[in-house]
């Protein structure tokens, strides 16, 4: 049986989510699939776990050394034999028709990339945001001028394809053996996702969106996203340079530049929420930490590009404090922001 999908899942310390997650996989309505479950170093239950599913001969179970999500994904890569590819995070699950509906959408659209919808929920499975998508198909230069610009980070103006990452996207198998895109570590990197979607459409032709709202991303607080990083911010400068040197290999500038900032502006509020919610530092440390943050001149230049009328007044007053320097007014804003889960 000629293997049409290959579904990728590096999974690392989430017993709690992995039945479900791998279950949602194997009740495909499309039965041409393979199943790749990365365990990459787990300290809990989820390498055991995962053995558990190698009685389907559609699963296939590697063991690994913990080097990170982006690593573990290439490790499913070398041995993926599909025509192609899904990531799905082992927090996560997806609809039982998403392969058979998305491989019957490529195979009609010629599209090397499909994206498409998700809901985000709670643990408790209630939805907390729905993306808006509308179906397209993208070709020549339009891939580069309008499909690819999400890719560069959220528009304030519009929310359409907002979020959409490689756990969100269909990819063909033989552009990413040919063109051997990889994605780079998120220890090294803050966005991997973000590197491997841009390099693998520099080698294609045609993209596809497909609205039906397939993937559901479980908010987990202790996922490696939202884990604290003390180098966050430093990370977060260094990708915003990258975005703005893949820009200009697009030569597509102009389309991207405030979307850039909105990377910024995202990574900002998240590093400042973080550090109010540290237990390891002083005060005087976390006050400090976000001072410079906020008195940077990277943060400055790029939030000037930011358009304060499209945000809601919430929004508006936290961009105003980090705007005058208004330290103390900034860490109460993260506290509250933190305590409703903004």
């Amino acid at each position: 049986m000629k293997t049409l999908f290959t579904i990728i899942v590096p999974v690392f310390n989430t017993a709690p989510y992995l039945e479900k997650c791998i279950q949602s996989l194997l009740l495909q309505t499309m039965r041409e699939i393979e199943v790749i479950l990365v365990d990459d170093g787990s300290t809990d239950e989820s390498g055991r776990i995962c053995d558990g599913f190698k009685r389907d001969p559609r699963v296939k179970v590697i063991h690994k050394k913990n080097e990170g999500q982006g690593i573990a994904r290439n490790a499913g890569l070398e041995t993926a034999v599909g025509d192609y590819i899904l990531f799905i995070d082992s927090d996560d699950y997806i609809e039982k028709n998403t392969c058979a509906r998305l491989y019957e959408y490529m195979k009609e659209s010629d599209a090397q990339l499909c994206s498409f919808g998700y809901v985000i929920e709670d643990r408790e499975g209630k939805e907390i945001y729905r993306t808006k998508l509308q179906k397209r198909i993208f070709r020549g230069e339009e891939v580069t001028n309008q499909f690819l610009l999400h890719f560069f980070g959220d528009s304030q103006e519009d929310d359409t394809m907002r979020g959409i990452s490689a756990c969100m996207t269909a990819f063909q198998k033989s552009v990413i053996e040919r063109y051997k895109v990889l994605f780079p570590s998120e220890r090294k990197v803050l966005s991997e996702d973000t590197i491997f979607n841009l390099e693998f459409c520099k080698h294609i032709d045609t993209a596809a969106v497909i609205p039906e709202y397939f993937y559901h991303y479980v908010q987990n607080p202790l996922s490696f996203s939202h884990s604290y990083r003390p180098d966050r911010f430093d990370k977060t400068l260094y990708l915003c340079n990258q975005l703005k040197e893949y820009a200009a290999e697009y030569g597509i500038k102009d389309l991207v530049k405030a979307r850039i900032s909105m990377v910024l502006w995202i990574n900002l509020m998240e590093c400042i929420k973080q550090e109010v919610r540290r237990t390891d530092a002083s005060n005087q440390v976390i006050y400090e930490n976000i001072r410079k943050m906020c008195r940077s001149r990277a943060t400055q230049d790029e939030l000037k590009e930011l358009n304060p009328s499209a945000f809601d007044i919430k929004q508006k007053i936290f961009l105003g404090a980090v705007k005058g320097n208004w330290v103390n007014a900034v860490i109460v804003l993260a506290k509250i922001r933190n305590m409703k889960g903004l």
